[in-house]
């Protein structure tokens, strides 16, 4: 059983976007560890989300995250960034997503250096490809293509849930384009079930609002799977 570690950019990505996956396709058979890159956060849809407030969300929202840990079966770490509404100080949306400037965003060089070092420590790294535009998810998949094509390291992206459920395949194409790379594709998942829906609703609380679930049901209705994209030898 080969070991993967999956980069998660805030609680709860990894279970979204790889919970069929970790359940009972390609992750299941592999040693699975996850690691949150913004683990400092302040993003609740159940109480209004002050900065004074950061600390006990982060608390609530890694509590939830331990609870996936052990229902989808991966050790978890969790790193300090701050997540991109803490940085700016803004739930405006306009402010973390729609951009594509991570290599100007004051993060960028720790992001990169931080996967280069666990890039010397894990032979396979899966990291999100940052569809949907959220800027810390670009921060991670832009800092991991750049090191793919300066020869440093290489890594597995896996689509970004629930944000690529909203895209059309025309908009997929071109927010992956911005990688910059070859890439191929592979499922690693079968149809994604419900029952992992519902799942996830139970345990993440903090965060499922109406944008999540419609996500799930369009995923049920065109029977998808989950996927990664991966460079050539």
């Amino acid at each position: 059983m080969s070991d993967v570690l999956i980069i998660s950019p805030h609680y709860d990505d990894v279970p979204l976007s790889l919970g069929q996956s970790l359940l009972d396709g390609e992750l299941a058979a592999r040693s699975v560890s996850v690691r949150v890159a913004f683990g400092r956060t302040n993003w609740s849809v159940q109480i209004h989300p002050t900065q004074r407030r950061a600390g006990v969300i982060s608390r609530w929202r890694e509590l939830e995250e331990r609870l996936a840990a052990r229902r989808f079966g991966y050790s978890l770490k969790v790193d300090n960034f701050e997540e991109v509404i803490l940085r700016k100080g803004s739930m405006d949306p306009e402010t973390f997503r729609g951009g594509t400037g991570a290599r100007s965003d004051p993060l960028y060089g720790q992001i990169r250096n931080h996967l280069r070092v666990l890039s010397a420590q894990h032979a396979d790294i899966w990291v999100p490809a940052g569809l949907g535009e959220h800027i810390d998810h670009q921060l991670i998949a832009t800092a991991a293509a750049d090191l793919i094509a300066a020869g440093k390291a290489n890594f597995t992206f896996y689509e970004d849930r629930p944000y690529v459920s909203y895209l059309s395949d025309a908009e997929l194409a071109e927010q992956l384009s911005v990688l910059n790379l070859e890439l191929g594709s592979r499922d690693v998942s079968g149809p994604i079930q419900g029952a992992t829906h519902a799942v996830i609703r139970r345990i993440y609380r903090s965060q499922i609002d109406p944008y999540f679930v419609d996500a799930q049901s369009m995923d049920l209705k065109r029977s998808l799977r989950e996927r990664v994209w991966f460079t050539s030898p």
